[in-house]
């Protein structure tokens, strides 16, 4: 896995198993292809990554081979902190994505604030908990919705670029349940969708949207 290479000096990350990467001091990030590993469970964790374009989903399987995603992360969010050595989680891009890693080593200079991280990281996975405690699929999906359009404050009309089927492992629902409950934000002119893959979420009345979720 390419994190196996982020453990050098930050002026220089050679390369990596899968992506390409510019071996720059100006540009160290890392280009990968949608649905690309970034990192498995039971790695050492050896860097942290911040994204600069695209999404990242971090996610466990279960015994049972279930995925369940923990998280999703946008332009300029930060994943791969552990609480140990060892990662507990997977990380794949979501789509055409580039992330930046920064060695976590002793000998590397992290220019980075690791209590943010970890606070904005807590934060984030209680903003989940909320949700997924919501027993109406739709209410659940409303929710979903909204975080997305927050991370997107001065724009209307946003690419959500994850797939039905992540948002269903996501919020604990079927893809029929989740491509329903789009269905129902529809009908009450909420939101439009658009794009080949109906992935471009225009907002149509935020107010209903919020009054959902309550």
């Amino acid at each position: 896995m390419f994190q196996d290479y982020a453990i050098g000096k930050y002026t220089t990350v050679p390369g990596h198993r899968n992506g390409s990467v510019s071996a720059t001091a100006k540009d160290q990030s890392i280009k990968l292809s949608a649905d690309e590993t970034i990192y498995s469970e039971g790695e050492y964790a050896l860097a942290i990554y911040q994204v600069e374009t695209g999404a990242v989903r971090i996610y466990r399987l279960t015994a049972n081979g279930h995925r369940h995603i923990l998280s999703f992360c946008g332009k300029g969010e930060w994943f791969g902190l552990e609480n140990g050595k060892v990662r507990t989680d997977f990380a794949e891009a979501i789509c055409e994505t580039r992330v930046r890693p920064f060695p976590t080593n002793q000998v590397a200079v992290v220019p980075i604030d690791l209590l943010h991280i970890a606070l904005t990281n807590l934060a984030k996975a209680q903003c989940k908990q909320l949700i997924i405690s919501e027993q109406s699929a739709l209410k659940r999906l409303a929710a979903f919705v909204q975080e997305m359009a927050d991370s997107h404050p001065e724009d209307s009309e946003f690419d959500m670029m994850m797939s039905r089927s992540d948002i269903a492992d996501y919020l604990g629902l079927t893809v029929e349940t989740v491509a329903r409950s789009f269905t129902k934000l529809r009908e009450k002119r909420i939101i439009r969708l658009a794009g080949k893959s109906q992935r471009i979420v225009r907002l149509l009345d935020r107010d209903a949207l919020v009054a959902l979720t309550t």
